[in-house]
């Protein structure tokens, strides 16, 4: 199994994408797809509380985590964990910065290809951005604008992640299922940030 700021990397940017009956078909034949895309351009900043669940392999019982998930157009992305155990994950254009324990971490990802796609779709789908997205994933689409499921399948055929599913209502996400090539999934559920 993916371990470190790489395995953490892909759940949070998948979860980051909070921004945010039919039958599937491509996204690029849905109307209602491309109305999603341009409620989710429309947005340019959101804020949501994530709980999520990881489970795998080797482990007794799911591994789980709570905090905020923070989004700022055109290509910020935060995940503040606070429980386990406080920590931050910060995206900023090609950086991102990893807050734990106490230490400070810098990184590129031009140094991490792999994942690199996968910020790029996710910042497409913040973005509303439908055409780009096309590009790394093919796009499955169920439902309507007012409650609505979307799967992301990579192009890249090494990928180390074999489908996201978003669901949720108009431009709100509600939840975020990521399913790893080694069979490990995060299920993150996604709520409203209570006023401060």
């Amino acid at each position: 199994m993916t371990s470190g700021p790489r395995a953490n990397l892909l759940a949070t940017l998948a979860g980051v994408a909070l921004a945010l009956s039919g039958s599937c078909a491509h996204a690029g034949t849905r109307p209602a797809f491309e109305r999603l895309m341009g409620l989710l351009a429309a947005r340019q900043r959101g804020s949501v509380t994530f709980t999520a669940r990881t489970y795998a392999a080797g482990l007794t019982r799911p591994l789980q985590s709570a905090g905020i998930l923070r989004y700022r157009a055109p290509d910020h992305l935060e995940q503040l964990t606070r429980e386990p155990a406080r920590s931050a994950l910060i995206l900023d254009g090609e950086r991102l910065t990893v807050r734990r324990d106490g230490r400070t971490r810098h990184l590129n990802l031009r140094d991490y290809p792999d994942i690199a796609v996968y910020v790029a779709a996710l910042r497409d789908t913040l973005g509303g951005r439908g055409a780009q997205l096309q590009r790394h994933f093919a796009i499955g689409w169920h439902g309507t604008l007012a409650h609505w499921q979307l799967t992301l399948r990579p192009l890249q055929h090494r990928a180390r992640v074999r489908r996201i599913r978003l669901t949720g209502a108009a431009a709100d996400i509600h939840s975020i299922e990521i399913l790893a090539a080694d069979g490990a999934r995060t299920v993150m559920r996604l709520g409203p940030t209570p006023a401060t």
